[in-house]
């Protein structure tokens, strides 16, 4: 831009440099010719009506507006160094733009700070987790976009983790909107190991910005973002959502120890790079000094590259350069001073003049209770005390006031008021009472004696007037907290209140969504909560009872109730419908609605849009409805395309219905078979049978080993089920014969390492069946109902006193003994070639070896022709399904006996990681043991492509 100067002491008019100024920095011109800017506030209500009527109006109001967490372009710059020189603007100016890849372009560009990593230790090891918080439609929307956006950009990841802290959405003074997404981590800072880190002291501050007259302040851009996390302390960091459970890849906003891992990081990077004589930190913000420009410049310089080089981004917005003066850790700094932001003793100094008895009451007690430390307290007193006395009107004379002034000079001077000490004990008394809230941080003293600090009372607005108690002793604590922030953060402190149901924060988590949002606030803090009674916080009373701060306007939104649709919805829906638009004149209207005669019904017309989100909005509300049942609700009033369609895909791919309901699922997978065997040990199975106690015996368990060629037995009853049983088992059968391969469910002893060695030894090879699947062992499970049932007749004869062990034994010799329904022949026949007919001798024919071979042939036959027709029967009710390697499922929690009434039925979603077979998938579930993976296809379910 060419500007020319204009060497003209008596030119009274402003310059127009061009039309494009005017609209960029919102001038107007007066009927004097003066050029004033109007401020984007007074613009906002505002609408040219020249303006287009096409172009929307929220846009409109929007375009005043500068939004730096979202945007960030170099014509946005604006910096207030109106008391710098025009060249040393330049050279700022000229600065920034150099440097401008140090500054971020919207809060999740938050870089990433690299050779660092913050960890998590914990206390105990157990795990926290609790369910979603509900919330209003509005803070859902909200609450998954910013989610999508941290997936987005790798902030967070999906969790499979047992941790699961719930969300919700804080007010954010920036945007005037409930927008700040916090993650309620107070379970989990209870048990989080606390880390020591001091931080900066404003007395060592002044000394360090002694003589300097520039000073700068740097705001880094979501500033715990950028600290990566470490990878086995992620799942730490597990938050749910009505929508998904995600953990965090970097170090997350309200944990208990991210302040002082954040300080620690920065401490060390100024230290690295050498910055530690013009630079200190508090947290994320950075304060730079100098005593010449030019020295302040270089510093930036050298602050800017070791940002960049660290791999930190900066917040321009609420950055300043080259000021002469900054708020710093809640004090104003510049040349050879430092005076507090906030002034502690305003509450004492504003003390309103007492207007009845009642207050002068009010205001003594507090006196009384430091009337050790004030000299003649009685006689300066006396006129306060004579408005007291029976039949003495309340007259407020002068003498009255030269008495309260004089106090109120007292109390907040020595040796009333005592400084700040960070190495001394925080102890901060609270009270509310309908008309405000009031604190006194109070310090024990070398001598144990305890001296207030600071004073803090603030009115309640009309609103807070009308909460509940509980309500208003927490706002209180919060806010007093918020403060003294700058006294409070990194240190331990207590609490004293005249509340017992707030004693150690011992309230339910979310009583009410505004209890929930002040105890989350607080749970940033290191402190505890003690109750003491009211007669001993005299002075917090007194604060409360007169407050003097004006509440802050409220301008937090209120939760509302919507409707599941309203007409504003349907008419501006059916204003942009193109079906509607084109077919105006064919359809019929009532109150401005336009309906379509459906099988001579009317239904009003929709688009697939809003049919989308009025069915997932009603799938949702109604706690999650079937299919048939959103047909009725929605296809009786409303028509839209594909409505018959989306109610189908929004029902079955509800992540919530797939992982929790019992009924109405798909059954996937075939019958296969592992073999046939075809001859004699080729194939074994083993399992075991316990609930045996009692019975004329102490062993309370049946191992059972069965030939799946001859469906020959083989039992070892015992004590125990450990390896050693299970070995003698084994070798019992093998006398005779080798065993090649063995098929078992998932038990410790046979899963443990001396078994498998007994195992490589003998050359078997053994396969595990899938997770709570036992019907992958289906023919021992068959054999184990028919034995248990044998053994419960013979014990429960009249005349049977034989232990259940015997029993055993001889119901598993008349087993092998009888023919079997499904080879047709006896076990023990078909294995020894033993004749176990019941024919008398004479009439029995010697059976040949050729027999023999013979009736095993048929008797494969016979097992091959029984496992058809069963899986003709099996696989009639059940769907084929092939996965593959990185398909997503969901997998059966674990068995049903185990799981509590009202646990999720189904839980992942998890990555298949190999195929065994048609029927057994590796799931990466994380579980140590690699058999502990393995799931059968009739456990898994396969993840919709869109989750609902």
């Amino acid at each position: 831009m060419n500007v020319f100067v204009i060497d003209n002491e008596n030119f009274d008019y402003d310059f127009l440099v061009g039309l494009d100024c005017i609209q960029e920095f919102h001038l107007v011109q007066d009927e004097n010719l003066k050029i004033h800017q109007k401020l984007p506030t007074q613009n906002k209500e505002k609408v040219s009506k020249e303006t287009n009527t096409d172009i929307d109006s929220k846009e409109l109001k929007m375009d005043n507006i500068i939004n730096y967490n979202e945007s960030f372009k170099t014509e946005d710059f604006r910096i207030c160094i109106n008391h710098l020189s025009f060249e040393e603007q330049t050279i700022i100016d000229d600065l920034i733009t150099e440097n401008q890849s140090v500054f971020a372009t919207d809060k999740y560009d938050i870089g990433k700070v690299k050779g660092y990593e913050a960890h998590i230790d914990l206390q105990v090891e157990k795990y926290c987790s609790k369910r979603p918080y509900r919330c209003t439609v509005e803070d859902k929307k909200e609450i998954e976009s910013q989610i999508a956006k941290l997936l987005e950009k790798n902030i967070i990841e999906e969790s499979y983790s047992p941790f699961a802290a719930p969300v919700t959405l804080a007010y954010k003074r920036e945007e005037n909107r409930k927008s700040r997404l916090c993650i309620d981590f107070r379970d989990l800072n209870k048990i989080v190991v606390p880390q020591s880190q001091p931080f900066p002291l404003i007395e060592d501050l002044i000394v360090k910005t002694r003589n300097c007259k520039y000073f700068s302040t740097l705001d880094l851009n979501s500033a715990f973002w950028s600290i990566p996390l470490r990878v086995t302390d992620r799942h730490k960091t597990a938050f749910v959502t009505q929508e998904g459970h995600y953990q965090w890849t970097c170090l997350p906003f309200g944990l208990k120890t991210a302040p002082a891992i954040f300080q620690r990081i920065m401490c060390n990077i100024i230290r690295k790079h050498n910055l530690g004589e013009f630079t200190v930190c508090f947290i994320d913000d950075i304060l730079l000094f100098s005593k010449s420009f030019s020295d302040h410049i270089r510093y930036l310089k050298q602050l800017f590259q070791a940002i960049q080089s660290e791999g930190m981004k900066l917040k321009f917005s609420k950055c300043t350069f080259a000021a002469d003066s900054v708020k710093y850790l809640g004090h104003v700094i510049q040349n050879n001073s430092v005076r507090p932001l906030k002034d502690n003793l305003i509450s004492i100094k504003n003390f309103p003049i007492p207007k009845t008895q009642k207050n002068v009451r009010q205001f003594l007690g507090k006196i009384n209770f430091y009337h050790k430390y004030v000299p003649n307290i009685a006689i300066k007193l006396e006129p306060l005390h004579n408005l007291l006395r029976k039949g003495q009107p309340f007259i407020w004379t002068d003498k009255c006031q030269e008495s309260f002034e004089e106090m109120k000079h007292i109390l907040c001077s020595q040796p009333i008021l005592t400084i700040y000490d960070p190495n001394l004990p925080i102890h901060i008394y609270t009270d509310a009472s309908i008309l405000g809230v009031g604190a006194v941080l109070k310090q024990k003293q070398k001598n144990n004696e305890e001296k207030p600090v600071a004073y803090f009372s603030k009115k309640l607005n009309e609103v807070q007037k009308r909460k509940k108690a509980v309500y208003l002793e927490c706002l209180a604590i919060k806010e007093c907290v918020q403060y003294w922030q700058h006294l409070l953060i990194g240190r331990k402190f207590t609490v004293f209140t005249d509340h017992k149901p707030l004693e150690n924060m011992n309230i339910k988590c979310r009583t009410d969504e505004e209890l929930g949002d002040l105890t989350h606030y607080l749970s940033q803090y290191d402190f505890q909560i003690k109750y003491s009674p009211g007669r001993y916080n005299v002075e917090a009373d007194c604060l409360s009872r007169n407050p003097v701060l004006e509440p802050e306007e409220n301008l937090e939104e209120q939760l509302k109730i919507v409707n599941m649709i309203t007409i504003e919805d349907i008419l501006q829906d059916q204003n942009q419908n193109e079906y509607i638009q084109s077919k105006r004149d064919k359809l019929y209207t009532k109150n401005n609605v336009y309906y379509k005669k459906v099988r001579e019904k009317e239904k009003i017309i929709i688009s697939e849009k809003l049919s989308i989100e009025l069915m997932k909005k009603i799938h949702s509300d109604l706690s999650h409805i079937g299919i048939k049942q959103m047909q009725k609700m929605i296809s009786t009033v409303y028509t839209a395309e594909n409505m018959t369609k989306n109610i189908k895909i929004i029902c079955e791919s509800c992540t919530i219905c797939i992982k929790n309901k019992s009924r109405g699922k798909n059954k996937y997978g075939l019958m296969s078979q592992l073999g046939p065997a075809k001859k004699p040990f080729q194939i074994c199975s083993i399992d075991t049978i316990g609930g045996f106690g009692g019975s004329r015996s102490t062993k309370r368990y049946l191992h059972l080993l069965s030939d799946h060629f001859t469906r020959y037995a083989y039992i070892l009853t015992s004590s125990t089920q450990n390896a050693n049983d299970f070995i003698k088992l084994i070798k019992s059968c093998t006398e005779c014969d080798d065993i090649e391969l063995i098929l078992s469910d998932q038990y410790p002893g046979i899963n443990s390492r001396d078994f498998k060695s007994f195992l490589d030894e003998k050359n078997i090879q053994i396969i595990f069946t899938a997770v709570n699947s036992p019907f992958s062992n289906g023919l021992n499970e068959r054999l184990n109902q028919t034995l248990v049932n044998k053994i419960r007749c013979k014990i429960n004869e009249q005349d049977t006193r034989m232990a259940w062990t015997t029993v055993a034994h001889n119901c598993v010799k008349k087993y092998n003994e009888t023919v079997h329904t499904v080879t047709g022949y006896a076990p023990k026949y078909l294995l020894y070639g033993t004749d176990v007919t019941i024919l008398p001798n004479e009439l029995k024919q010697e059976k040949t070896k050729h027999d023999l071979i013979q009736d095993r042939r048929r008797a494969l036959e016979n097992s091959i022709k029984s496992h058809n027709y069963n899986k003709t029967i099996y696989d009639k009710h059940r769907k084929y399904i092939d996965f593959n390697v990185g398909d997503t499922v969901f997998v059966e929690n674990g068995n049903k006996l185990n799981r509590k009434k009202l646990d999720e039925l189904k839980i992942g979603p998890y990555k298949i990681i190999e195929k065994i077979s048609t029927s057994i998938y590796k799931i990466n579930t994380d579980h140590k043991r690699s058999e502990s993976n393995y799931f059968h296809i009739s456990k898994l379910t396969p993840a919709p492509a869109i989750y609902v």
